[in-house]
């Protein structure tokens, strides 16, 4: 099989290129996947450019964590999988996954049945931006009792457009900040408010939340946001200065958290996909073979929704 790798830190134009390889097989509690579509994300870029572990996210030379395909083989121990299933994953997450090839061995345990509603690239692109979301949602305390007031730092980006429609799927009034260029795209996906990052006079007149959902680097909430009680969830840290800061403002809690992989919780992004209260924009599609240029999309910090790599164009 095709498979992408690194062959050393570095640019993407640089260091990416592509190797055969035996096909892999299903182990114990696996399935193996035929792969149609892989989402890329921010930690995709960094892990390549660095080249090195960060903290529990491990670094491999084969890379990818998103996947969407189909299964061609079913492992040992595994229920409720059959052949030709149609599915999509995070694949074990923080650990290494090598999903950027044409077959990968995932687990059972981190699968869904791809919503019938998306294309396969939109699965492929959705899995660690949704689940991140989904993760961050709960971490704020946001259930679906409709009565919360919750804001998205950067409500166009890959995990903030789906906060704010999940968010928006569980009830709540949901504010986000977005460039004047992408408010209509936000307000469409289920913004109650929308508010330009850049009128800082827009900002302070926002008002106490419930909760902030931070997916933006270097950026603390609007300072009238943030009262006592005010659960302030980042996807991308804090200083201990800025977290000192926070809670001297009241939030609690404060807390940065870190994507795990989950199959029932993408079960239910599934069913929403399916009722028509999610999707996932699509920023850019590209080909396997220009999997640097699809990199260098992410890097440039501008991209809409998701950036995805088709690896089976049938897909």
């Amino acid at each position: 099989m095709r498979a992408a790798c690194y062959t050393g830190a570095g640019a993407a134009a640089t260091v990416i290129s592509f190797e055969d390889l035996d096909a892999p097989a299903a182990g114990p509690g696996e399935v193996l996947i035929r792969v149609a579509a892989v989402g890329l994300n921010p930690v995709d870029v960094k892990i390549r450019a660095a080249g090195h572990d960060f903290g529990p996210i491990r670094y491999a030379d084969r890379p990818g964590w998103d996947v969407a395909g189909t299964i061609v083989e079913v492992g040992t121990g595994v229920k409720g999988w059959a052949q030709g299933d149609d599915v999509f994953a995070l694949a074990r997450f923080p650990e290494a996954a090598h999903t950027l090839a044409e077959l990968v061995a995932v687990p059972a345990d981190d699968l869904a049945a791809a919503p019938r509603a998306w294309s396969a690239a939109q699965a492929g692109a959705a899995p660690l931006a949704a689940l991140t979301a989904w993760q961050a949602l709960d971490a704020a305390g946001i259930r679906e009792d409709g009565a919360a007031r919750v804001l998205v730092l950067g409500g166009a980006g890959g995990v903030g457009h789906l906060a704010v429609q999940l968010a928006a799927a569980r009830g709540a009034h949901v504010l986000a900040t977005a460039g004047a260029a992408k408010q209509a795209l936000v307000a469409g996906w289920g913004a109650d408010e929308v508010i330009d990052y850049r009128d800082d006079d827009a900002l302070a007149a926002i008002g106490p939340v419930d909760a902030v959902i931070v997916t933006v680097s270097d950026t603390l909430p609007p300072r009238g946001a943030v009262a006592e009680g005010t659960a302030v969830i980042t996807i991308t840290g804090f200083s201990a200065a800025q977290e000192e800061e926070l809670r001297g403002w009241g939030a609690e809690p404060v807390q940065r958290i870190l994507v795990a992989a989950d199959g029932a919780q993408l079960a239910g992004v599934a069913a929403l996909a399916d009722a028509g209260r999610i999707t996932v924009h699509l920023d850019s599609e590209y080909g396997f073979d220009d999997l640097a240029a699809a990199e260098e999309r992410v890097e440039t910090g501008r991209v809409t929704g998701k950036v995805v790599v088709l690896v089976d164009s049938a897909g």
